[in-house]
């Protein structure tokens, strides 16, 4: 097989990076970026997921930049107690530390940074050349593995009938230093909810000294307009005011410098995960819900399902994409589904939600 072109370095086209040079396979990887940004991301894995990541990331390496999740409790606003959960091995880490374990493991020389997609030109058989911002370009040698996100440019353009759909639910995203809150939290995953419903709270440790939160809100009864950081400081303050201890704590020690509004899109159900010599992977082939907790997850199991049937079916990449696309598409709308239902719960007044729910899809 030719060399194959990953166009997005984000953690769905890394991963493949690492499984095709773990299978020794020929590729170049284009990401837009420049630098990996430090703003608040961070990613709640399910153990299946963390478990896959340890086949290509050194486990120590990996446990050391994230942390294990063994309990999931959950408040009311005032601070009693509605739910708790036992969880299994569940890990949280930052975005920024799994992109740069999984970059590791990458020469540099099949890594090319800056290159946004302009455009692409196409014919009979599909994508035949992809031109970038700064006015170069490139003809894919063999077939092309799209991960360039839920906005990505490559399906708007094959794929132009299938549209990104804001959501009613959007998120703030927040990573920061403090010590003493990550003692506070340790192996737990605190969430608070508003007795009304429509706005919650989650904090996590993800390192000895880094904590996240994130805050879900629904943006009818909260709207927030602009993402800088006085207003997402403003926002913050103003509707999470008075809620229960260690949620005041977090308020007080944090600036929200690095603070991440997620404007959260569903996107339209794909016929398939590929078209012609083009195969799209991660938020690229299916943009989940925040409330699943699958997105990093559902994009490590695309890499690796794909790479399988590339390898069952190397000389031809159309059975291949079938197949991938098939099996993928099957566990997709579970997630899809489950991701409507804790959303349409977490709308409701606390006292109506269903208990015994955790903010992870299961299969």
């Amino acid at each position: 097989m030719k060399t194959i072109s990953i166009l997005g370095g984000g953690i769905a086209g890394l991963t493949v990076a690492n499984i095709l040079q773990k299978e020794d396979m020929k590729f170049a990887l284009y990401e837009r970026s420049s630098l990996q940004s430090n703003k608040g991301h961070g990613f709640i894995i399910p153990s299946e997921g963390l478990e896959i990541l340890k086949t290509y990331i050194n486990t120590e390496d990996l446990l050391n930049d994230g942390n294990i999740l063994n309990e999931y409790i959950s408040y009311d606003n005032n601070g009693n107690l509605f739910d708790t959960k036992t969880l299994h091995n569940d890990f949280i880490i930052s975005r920024k530390a799994l992109v740069d374990l999984l970059e590791k493991n990458i020469p540099r020389e099949f890594i090319y940074h800056d290159k946004s997609v302009s455009d692409i030109k196409s014919n009979a058989k599909g994508i035949e050349e992809v031109f970038f911002s700064d006015a170069t370009s490139i003809v894919p040698s063999s077939l092309i593995i799209a991960a360039d996100g839920s906005k990505s440019k490559i399906r708007t353009t094959l794929v132009p009938d299938k549209l990104l759909r804001e959501t009613s639910v959007h998120e703030i995203v927040n990573i920061f230093e403090n010590s003493e809150l990550a003692g506070i939290l340790g192996n737990k995953f605190l969430k608070f909810h508003h007795t009304d419903g429509g706005l919650s709270m989650g904090l996590l440790k993800v390192s000895a000294t880094e904590v996240l939160c994130y805050a879900q809100f629904d943006i009818k009864r909260y709207p927030l307009k602009e993402d800088t950081t006085i207003e997402i400081n403003n926002f913050m303050q103003t509707n999470f005011k008075g809620w229960a201890y260690p949620v005041s704590l977090f308020l007080e020690k944090t600036n929200f410098e690095n603070a991440h509004y997620w404007r959260v899109n569903e996107l339209d159900i794909l016929d398939d995960y590929f078209s012609d010599n083009t195969v799209f992977v991660g938020d690229t082939a299916h943009s989940l819900l925040p409330f699943t907790s699958q997105g990093v997850t559902s994009a490590i199991k695309d890499a690796q399902v794909l790479i399988d049937c590339l390898k069952r079916y190397p000389n031809d990449y159309e059975k291949a994409f079938k197949e991938y696309s098939d099996n993928r598409k099957q566990e997709i709308a579970i997630h899809f589904n489950n991701g409507r239902l804790l959303r349409d719960n977490f709308l409701l007044p606390l006292e109506e939600q269903k208990m015994n729910i955790i903010p992870i899809s299961f299969k």
